[in-house]
């Protein structure tokens, strides 16, 4: 199968994540207007850490098809859309160029299981509310409701994308076909995000009690001078 191609730096969308982008360079007014007139989903794939141009050789392979869902014009023909992400493909060989990308892509989906999940499951969903709860108090922002997804794989999908990680790392997780081994990686993750924020936190209650204390920082004061 033949799909045009959207190749990005620095996002990974992942199955069932919906994502607003911007369009406004002309060859992508014209995939997009394309893809909305015949209903049609294009391939959102990588481009490589440090690459400084697009070729065969900087793209990754593994992308996921994305829908628009919602578009908004603008002038001079440029947009902003919605789209979601339905399924992953790999791109066997690139079709065209020029005006856009194009290539020949095959979908792949999970595995089969072959080790229980549900363990894993609860692990990732205790930790990411864990992070939730701490991000509110080191932003002073309230504590908002967390809906996970009941699927662990929907689950693993949509923690590896809000996680603040590399996009290589994401690249990694989006090409695994074990929901197992992607909720493995992200427990790893999560557990490192935990540990950023509380060294966050602590130095947030240090700088906290500094500024209650009028005389630190003020020697003179302090010596009765």
């Amino acid at each position: 199968m033949e799909i045009a191609l959207f190749p990005l730096p620095n996002l990974i969308l992942f199955p069932g994540i919906v994502v607003p982008l911007h369009i406004f360079e002309d060859r992508y007014k014209i995939m997009i207007n394309g893809c909305i007139d015949r209903d049609e989903a294009f391939g959102m794939v990588l481009i490589r850490n440090g690459a400084e141009e697009e070729t065969e050789d900087t793209i990754h392979r593994v992308g996921v098809t994305a829908r628009v869902s919602d578009v908004e014009r603008l002038e001079n023909g440029r947009m902003n859309i919605l789209c979601e992400g339905e399924a992953r493909f790999r791109i066997h060989r690139f079709t065209q160029q020029t005006p856009f990308w194009k290539g020949a892509v095959q979908f792949f989906e999970e595995g089969p299981i072959h080790q229980p999940v549900e363990s894993f499951y609860d692990r990732v969903s205790d930790l990411y509310r864990q992070v939730g709860e701490m991000s509110s108090k080191l932003s002073g922002s309230p504590q908002t409701e967390v809906v996970l997804p009941e699927s662990p794989t929907d689950l693993s999908y949509m923690v590896a994308y809000v996680l603040d990680i590399d996009a290589e790392e994401k690249q990694k997780m989006l090409e695994m076909t074990s929901t197992a081994e992607r909720l493995q990686v992200l427990i790893v993750h999560l557990n490192e995000s935990i540990r950023k924020l509380e060294q966050q936190l602590a130095y947030k209650e240090v700088l906290t009690k500094v500024r209650g204390n009028g005389d630190l920082g003020n020697p003179k004061k302090n010596s009765g001078s």
